[in-house]
């Protein structure tokens, strides 16, 4: 995979500082050649000289990660695979170079590529609307029925002048019946457009939640220290959480026994109550009760994180980013950083060890991994994807170098998806892209527990991904030959993407071998 095209927000920064080359060589003591070889994209960065580089500069690490290029390019092969028409396609290729040469003409058509999709979006969800809600299919029939009604009564009293005055009566009386029912339709149908608008900015949300943590490289300082100040220790229970919550902020845990549970939680903020589902497992009930005590206590902090990020451009945004701060406070609250990173290195991130040690869920504990970016103390650098049963991608933390979909679903080779047929057994692979990078890859399928009987019982797999270098600190890959020579899985990012011609797997053309 080549380079990414980071060296020209290095060089705006450095000349915006007045910092020579010469003077930043020396800062990073790494020599002057090297240093024009990374702004001009010919050398990758990463580690503790990323860390260096950005302190130098005065930018956030991930910044320099080159986790947001990753991104936009990504967007951009996806604008050049929508180009149907013939001899108009351009080559993915030059992606790379738009944007490292024309970087707002990239986030410019980017913009405009996400406003389309959130049009198609709009116009799609009021077509299905339009052609599936019972009530407007009701209202509309109602309508047509009184207003034929009326237009057959005003016929028959148009054409009987010398009508008697007591059968006039009568059809005067229907036309106002029939036009008091038509109004009450026509107000029905109001309220339901209105009751129903269907959110536009919400459809862009998840993607500007994306990017804000791609940016922030899933990494918030300010939040693991409200976490840490609350002064809970290395790993509390659900009984110290619901006395915090309740001898503090006056919130009172409750456990119904009904079928019909919520899936999770639902807070009563009037009578402050926090009613949680019955079929909630202890790792679950004790994340919700440290996620509404991050709703509580970490108010203020979650806000200024998000208060002038500039890719939160919607409500919907802000308030879906809210939700993943809370969550990620939650997270420091019951695996503390120093701690739990101390605990994963220490026991080479063996998940099932982990969640006896700590008490938490594989899915919180795969989360809690890819926050692990506190500089001189970095745990593995993960990617992470949780995939349903249709094979499609719900979340997704990504890595710089790792191509990874940003709709949809990913190449049918990897691990997310054979760990689909073995259920509660980890896969762990070597995988090799095109261009000869490898990355270790951790699935596992898991079913968790239906609420009640007769309840389905969903099956979605979790995916760990880091790059082969980090390989050999993780102990699933013992026994795996990590060298450049041992076997690895031949894959690509999307079939899309991938330009692998002999592929028995693919599912649809490569834009990378059609393209010229």
């Amino acid at each position: 995979m080549a380079t990414l095209p980071i060296g020209h927000r290095i060089r705006a920064q450095r000349r915006e500082l007045g910092i020579t080359q010469t003077a930043l060589a020396k800062t990073l003591g790494i020599s002057v050649s090297y240093v024009n070889l990374i702004e001009h994209d010919k050398r990758s960065i990463g580690g503790s000289l990323l860390n260096r580089l950005a302190e130098a500069l005065g930018i956030e690490p991930g910044a320099l990660n080159g986790a947001q290029e990753r991104r936009v390019l990504d967007e951009l092969a996806e604008i050049a695979a929508g180009t149907v028409e013939e001899g108009t396609s351009p080559h993915p290729e030059s992606a790379r170079d738009l944007l490292a040469r024309h970087e707002p003409w990239a986030r410019a058509l980017l913009s405009l590529h996400r406003a389309t999709k959130r049009d198609q979006g709009t116009i799609s969800a009021l077509s299905n609307r339009l052609n599936q809600d019972p009530v407007l299919d009701a209202s509309v029939n109602d309508m047509l029925a009184s207003a034929t009604a009326i237009r057959s009564v005003a016929d028959i009293l148009a054409d009987a002048p010398d009508m008697e005055q007591d059968q006039r009566a009568r059809f005067d009386a229907i036309l106002q019946e029939e036009a008091t029912r038509l109004s009450d339709v026509a107000q029905t149908l109001a309220r339901a457009f209105e009751a129903g608008q269907t959110d536009v900015s919400g459809l862009t949300a998840p993607e500007e939640v994306d990017d804000f943590l791609y940016r922030r490289s899933n990494h918030f300082p300010a939040l693991e220290e409200v976490a840490q100040g609350l002064g809970f220790g290395d790993a509390p229970d659900t009984a110290t959480l619901a006395t915090f919550l309740e001898e503090r902020h006056d919130v009172a845990l409750h456990r119904i026994t009904q079928n019909d549970a919520p899936r999770a939680s639902v807070f009563d903020a009037d009578n402050r109550r926090l009613t949680v589902a019955p079929s909630a497992a202890p790792a679950t009930l004790r994340f919700e009760l440290a996620r509404r005590i991050a709703m509580l206590e970490a108010t203020e902090a979650i806000e200024a994180e998000i208060a002038d990020a500039p890719e939160l451009t919607s409500e919907a945004g802000r308030i879906r980013a809210m939700r993943a701060l809370a969550a990620y406070t939650a997270a420091a609250i019951t695996m503390p950083y120093a701690p739990f990173h101390d605990a994963a290195e220490t026991l080479r991130y063996d998940i099932d060890a982990l969640t006896v040690r700590i008490g938490a869920s594989a899915e919180q504990l795969c989360h809690r991994f890819t926050t692990l970016r506190r500089p001189g103390a970095e745990g593995v650098p993960f990617a992470m994807l949780r995939a349903n049963a249709a094979g499609y991608l719900t979340k997704r933390f990504p890595l710089p170098r790792l191509p990874m979909p940003r709709h949809g679903g990913a190449c049918p080779l990897w691990a997310v998806y054979s760990a689909m047929q073995t259920p509660d057994l980890r896969i762990a692979r070597i995988a090799e892209f095109p261009n000869g990078e490898r990355f270790f890859m951790l699935a596992r399928a898991t079913r968790p527990q239906a609420s009640a009987y007769g309840q389905t019982r969903p099956t979605y797999t979790l995916m760990l991904a880091c790059e082969i270098v980090h390989a050999d600190r993780l102990i699933y890959s013992d026994g795996l030959d990590l060298g450049s020579t041992g076997r690895a899985d031949p894959v690509g990012p999307t079939c899309l993407l991938c330009p692998r011609a002999d592929c028995a797997h693919r599912q649809e053309a490569s834009i990378r071998t059609n393209m010229r």
